[in-house]
């Protein structure tokens, strides 16, 4: 399937960062970066082109992945926050899409982005940026555009440095959400689809190769282990393996 994005011009996004109202050591209120985190703009207008970057080059089936375009997402990233990054200091950062379900009129793409945005003093990571992107194929226009921080119990990570050049790691919660056009998401039957968490676990494993690992409970691992003839490996970690957030 070959996707297009050809207009009507403009797309309309709003942007939406409300105040941060947790962090494990209180950084969003004694740290002005964190206190005062807000969207660039609440609205802003963008030609076809920038989500035409979203979209794969070449012709694809459903349940496979392309990289998006950069610039596009750094174009969007700039509503939310002046210096954003895509290449992330701790960490491999970037920009990846897959074609979820289609029927005879709409495409449904999500996306995943791992990006900062760097302050004078810091850093400030969202633990990702997981999106929705449905295009009309008959009208070659966006129907619907969505993008936020997953919610959970900690989805940003900060790095506070100070006159010292020490430096303070800081966790928290944080919400952020772009939008664009009707929500018709909820109203669509697709006739060919991979399941959501299908799709958001092959981006997962576009950053973090972890994920290509099976990974099993404690209860669960003796039962296998004898029933498949392997040994067990034990991981204790204490944050995650599938984002940013610590």
């Amino acid at each position: 399937m070959q996707l297009e994005l050809n207009g009507p011009e403009p797309i309309v996004v709003n942007a939406s960062i409300p105040p941060i109202t947790f962090t494990t050591a209180g950084f969003h209120v004694d740290w002005e970066p964190l206190a005062t985190l807000r969207e660039v703009e609440a609205r802003r207008n963008y030609p076809a082109s920038t989500f035409r970057g979203f979209l794969p080059r070449t012709s694809v089936s459903i349940g496979e992945f392309w990289k998006i375009d950069s610039e596009s997402a750094l174009q969007l990233l700039m509503q939310l926050g002046e210096e954003p990054q895509l290449e992330l200091q701790n960490d491999e950062g970037g920009q990846w899409a897959c074609l979820r379900a289609q029927n005879d009129v709409y495409a449904e793409v999500v996306f995943r982005i791992h990006t900062e945005f760097a302050f004078k003093d810091g850093m400030f990571t969202p633990s990702q940026l997981a999106g929705t992107l449905i295009i009309d194929r008959h009208q070659q226009e966006l129907a619907y555009f969505e993008m936020s921080v997953p919610p959970s119990t900690l989805n940003f990570n900060a790095h506070r440095v100070f006159d010292d050049e020490l430096t303070l790691t800081e966790c928290g919660v944080c919400q952020i959400k772009m939008t664009a056009g009707e929500r018709v998401a909820q109203e669509l039957t697709y006739a060919e689809e991979i399941a959501i968490e299908e799709a958001r676990l092959g981006l997962a494993r576009r950053f973090y190769p972890a994920q290509f690992i099976e990974w099993v409970t404690m209860e669960e691992a003796p039962e296998m282990a004898t029933l498949l003839d392997r040994p067990i490996h034990v991981v204790s970690a204490d944050g995650t393996f599938m984002d940013e957030s610590c």
